[in-house]
């Protein structure tokens, strides 16, 4: 799990669990790049934020070179909703609210996670700080995961 908030600090063992699991809701692994996490603990809820995604693979080499391709990502809802103690408030954001909003589309959950209020969002493409997560190499067709 890698954050781009702080990448020296560990989080909690039950906040990693959930986002590992967490990521599990997002469907065909094998064929996409490098999953994502960003947490942090905001302090005027009380509440964890937990961002999942994929990250984008940048092409390296050819007419494309420095093209930043995203990945195209399923998710399992379902999946997600069972990693919550009860039901979660579920929401689905179409685009970027406000248009400075770093998430852009996403499914997001709120709720209690083994006594701690949560809020998960699972985006359709990874941020654009968060960087390449793997490169494809368009002289020899190899990807090269970086993260």
């Amino acid at each position: 799990m890698s954050t781009w908030l702080n990448p020296t600090a560990a989080p909690p063992a039950w906040l990693r669990w959930f986002a590992n699991d967490a990521a599990r809701a997002i469907l065909d692994t094998a064929a996409h790049a490098p999953i994502g996490c960003h947490y942090h603990f905001g302090e005027e809820r009380n509440e964890w934020e937990v961002t999942v995604f994929v990250s984008d693979t940048e092409v390296v080499g050819g007419p494309r070179d420095g093209t930043l391709v995203p990945c195209r990502i399923q998710l399992d809802v379902s999946h997600a909703i069972e990693l919550f103690d009860e039901m979660p408030g579920i929401h689905w954001q179409a685009g970027p609210i406000p248009e400075e909003d770093e998430v852009d589309e996403h499914v997001s959950f709120e709720g209690c996670v083994r006594g701690h209020q949560v809020w998960l969002r699972i985006l359709a493409q990874a941020p654009r700080q968060a960087g390449p997560g793997r490169l494809l190499h368009v002289s020899t067709g190899e990807l090269e995961e970086l993260w």
